[in-house]
């Protein structure tokens, strides 16, 4: 794959949700030659060769300073056996960006992404969920259906949306259009586990909380595992786009579902004028065992060197606060432009 890849580990190693494996061109972190709390760029081009080099200080002290201490949490063995006082084990998780030549190259890597959850966490426990955005996102998600997937059995799938316009419903539409319908006749996916947003517009607050019982009502033990700390609903992948501004789903830049800190808060119902939408909550999404956040193009160029590489103020940039147990960036190389982390090969 046309690839460049810029690579933000965090300081421990971790295994990636439900078994998937990292890719083997990358270098393992248990590499003597890479240490653990590295940051790096390798740059992976169609031939066999390429070139490894590092990224700048600055781009490596800001997200070491950006990222919470705290990500996933359970409680260990031993406090469980000898008392009732909660204590917790914690795993750092990763951050890891790439860029891609082309949206064409990043679109297929979301389909591999899609593919390989998928794959890995049926095999685990027998299920898989996921939630999806409309936009580009939601478009790119149409390579599903040339992918090779090796006979997976994607019934196993759940899938919500990360945001949703009721009236119009837009991303269900979309989702179906792309893949969802061609699955369905194939006899791959079951219809009713896409999980439909109600219509019912004229109270937005009861459609986000209806959204958030369809949730709690799936099997926590085998479908839609819950976080022991905040009681979340935890997916095992929710794929972002990142807008020009720096919004994802429905939370915009400095508005008050940016702010919020409330981590009983999973869905939001978001009044705007011309976008009456329900929107998973930051907290929500960063329950996530893994988060991919997607940006193409020059103009966000700028949006994406200030999520990347400046520190900015809680709330600004919603798209920078997007911090789950396994954070992955996908730009292409427009989007990417203007990070200093990137770097021409010698």
């Amino acid at each position: 794959q046309g690839r460049h890849s810029i690579r933000f580990d965090s300081i421990h190693s971790r295994e990636r949700p439900c078994g998937v494996q990292q890719q083997t061109t990358m270098h393992s972190r248990a590499s003597a030659t890479v240490p653990t709390s590295s940051t790096f760029i390798r740059r992976r081009h169609h031939s066999s060769s390429s070139n490894t080099t590092t990224v700048s200080d600055k781009t490596r002290s800001t997200h070491q300073g950006r990222r919470r201490h705290v990500q996933r949490r359970h409680r260990t063995k031993a406090a469980a056996e000898e008392n009732d006082d909660i204590e917790f084990a914690v795993d750092e998780g990763e951050f890891i960006v790439e860029a891609f030549d082309n949206e064409e190259e990043l679109s297929a890597a979301l389909c591999l992404e899609v593919f390989e959850n998928a794959k890995a966490c049926i095999e685990d426990r027998g299920s898989f969920s996921m939630a999806i955005p409309g936009g580009s996102v939601a478009k790119a998600l149409k390579g599903l259906v040339i992918l090779d997937d090796e006979g997976l059995d994607w019934s196993k799938m759940h899938v919500f949306f990360v945001n949703e316009r009721p009236e119009e419903q837009k991303c269900y539409n979309l989702a179906r259009k792309t893949w969802v319908d061609e699955f369905v006749s194939q006899g791959k996916f079951k219809l009713e586990n896409l999980h439909k947003v109600s219509d019912n517009a004229e109270d937005l607050e009861r459609v986000a909380k209806d959204y958030e019982e369809q949730m709690f009502a799936l099997a926590e033990d085998e479908i839609l595992p819950r976080d022991e700390y905040t009681k979340a609903p935890v997916f095992d992948l929710i794929l972002l786009g990142m807008g020009a501004d720096g919004h994802v789903g429905s939370i915009y830049p400095n508005s008050s579902q940016a702010k919020d800190e409330n981590v009983s808060t999973n869905l939001f119902a978001v009044d705007m004028p011309g976008k009456r939408t329900i929107s998973m909550s930051l907290h929500l999404m960063n329950q996530a065992d893994r988060v991919v956040v997607a940006a193409t193009g020059a103009g966000k160029a700028e949006t994406v060197k200030k999520a990347l590489e400046e520190d900015l103020e809680f709330g600004e940039l919603p798209g920078a606060m997007v911090d789950a147990f396994s954070t992955i960036w996908f730009l292409d190389l427009a989007a990417a432009s203007k990070l200093s982390s990137v770097q021409e090969d010698e």
